[in-house]
């Protein structure tokens, strides 16, 4: 019987070609769309390389100090005892204002306060925005270094093509070794390959490649960097604030352990952290700290609010907003066209059911045939997916993004193509499935 559904759906699809045409464009163009969406948050969001511990993340990358202004006002009430005016002077305590500075972390802060927490496996500490300008063959490009200590490798789990990452006696001793993906290696030397022992000569220094890792662009710079090389390296007479620099800190969260302990850990360990610092010559009175998930500090980059709760529920608002967009508009159309095209086969549908076929065999009849279209449809937006993903990598549209395809993401399009057409397709067959036989006979509407 299936395959007797599925030879009936081919022979209509080159029936009506100029229908065919009509239908397959709508539903290519909305699955190519929606694919490319797909690719975007599975090659942001997803637990693919160098991400695959991304549900376990904390991340801490700012320190705020608050200081809080208060007035004393004085309150005179004149009361009389015995005909003799008596004074009563009473004093109220009101915020008037308030004063706060916000900014990355000293890195000392997180090695001497935020450091061997209950609730991390792991931590790693990196100081992300340094820019070099290089020279090749005369034409200037830039690196964004990230310097990082020895636990990145463990936390962020990049594909090492070649060489090794540094090792923590290389850390301790401020080697200038240097781990570059290939991104930085082709444009760099001119290969993706063959580069360890090569040296990079930047900020005045030659170091020393010993690792090369697969590029895997994101947009937050700290995930996939153009190189990383030990934080140690940095000048640290640069460092002259207690509190301040521009370090942040990458948790992973013990197993079994919820991820709002590990936040709520690090919020208490401001408690540790020293206020009496000459450094603190604002007199601030409060520190606080303020760990947010990855996807919380991904929502908080793209859209900024001080709660990063906050952020990230307003992006998920924003994409499924995006999400409808796509899917249920087409769909309403796909559902018109598919209205037309049935009201020609009433006539075949009333001799079925004289025949014997019952509702349920009209209605998966129908919805058979809308997902072979929608699957073929499917197949021609993955092409149109592949084509855009390509001119958007090659073009650098979307910055340091590197849109991919993966297994996750072929399920994803599959499981996406199959619901647009049962979707698409029911109403219809529903509706043809309750017409009366007399009527489907003498008449050719619904």
């Amino acid at each position: 019987m299936l395959l007797n559904y599925l030879k009936l759906a081919w022979r209509l699809l080159s029936r009506r070609k100029f229908f065919t045409f009509i239908s397959l464009f709508g539903i290519s163009f909305t699955l190519g769309i929606l694919m490319v969406t797909l690719s975007f948050l599975q090659s942001e969001l997803g637990t693919n390389a160098p991400l695959t511990k991304k549900n376990d993340f904390v991340n801490l990358h700012s320190i705020t100090l608050n200081r809080t202004y208060q007035d004393t006002i004085t309150n005179v009430d004149t009361l009389f005892e015995n005909g003799i005016a008596v004074y009563d002077t009473t004093f109220e305590y009101k915020e008037s204002g308030s004063a706060s500075s916000q900014s990355e972390l000293n890195y000392k802060i997180f090695l001497d306060y935020i450091s061997d927490l209950t609730f991390a496996e792991n931590m790693s500490i990196f100081s992300t925005g340094n820019s070099y300008d290089v020279f090749v063959n005369g034409v200037k490009m830039t690196l964004e270094i990230l310097l990082a200590d020895v636990n990145y490798w463990d936390v962020f789990d990049h594909p090492m093509l070649e060489g090794r990452a540094f090792e923590l006696q290389e850390v301790e001793s401020a080697s200038q070794v240097i781990v570059i993906s290939t991104k930085t290696a082709e444009n760099y030397f001119g290969r993706k390959d063959k580069v360890v022992g090569e040296e990079i000569f930047f900020d005045g220094k030659n170091y020393q490649v010993i690792g090369l890792y697969e590029n895997k662009g994101k947009i937050i710079s700290f995930v996939s960097p153009d190189a990383v090389v030990p934080y140690t390296t940095l000048d640290m007479s640069s460092v002259d604030n207690f509190y301040f620099h521009s370090f942040q800190a990458m948790y992973v969260k013990k197993s079994g352990v919820d991820i709002e302990q590990l936040k709520e850990e690090i919020k208490d360990r401001a408690k540790t952290i020293p206020l009496d610092h000459p450094d603190n010559d604002n007199g601030y009175t409060e520190i606080i700290l303020t760990p947010m998930t990855y996807n919380e500090a991904y929502a908080q980059g793209v859209y900024y609010e001080p709660e990063p709760e906050k952020s990230y529920k307003i992006m998920k608002w924003v994409l499924l907003g995006l999400l409808i967009f796509f899917t249920v508009l087409p769909t309403l159309n796909l559902i018109n066209l598919n209205v037309s095209r049935i009201l020609d086969r009433s006539s075949e549908i009333g001799v079925r059911k004289a025949f014997g076929a019952h509702q349920g065999n009209i209605i998966i009849q129908f919805i058979i045939e809308n997902i072979v279209q929608t699957l073929l449809g499917g197949i021609i937006g993955f092409l149109i997916a592949w084509g855009i993903i390509y001119l958007i990598n090659s073009g650098g549209y979307l910055g340091n993004s590197v849109l991919t395809f993966n297994s996750k993401f072929f399920v994803y399009s599959f499981i996406a193509t199959v619901i647009f057409g049962v979707l698409s397709g029911f109403l219809p067959a529903y509706k043809m499935s309750r017409l009366q036989i007399v009527n489907a006979l003498k008449e050719n509407k619904l």
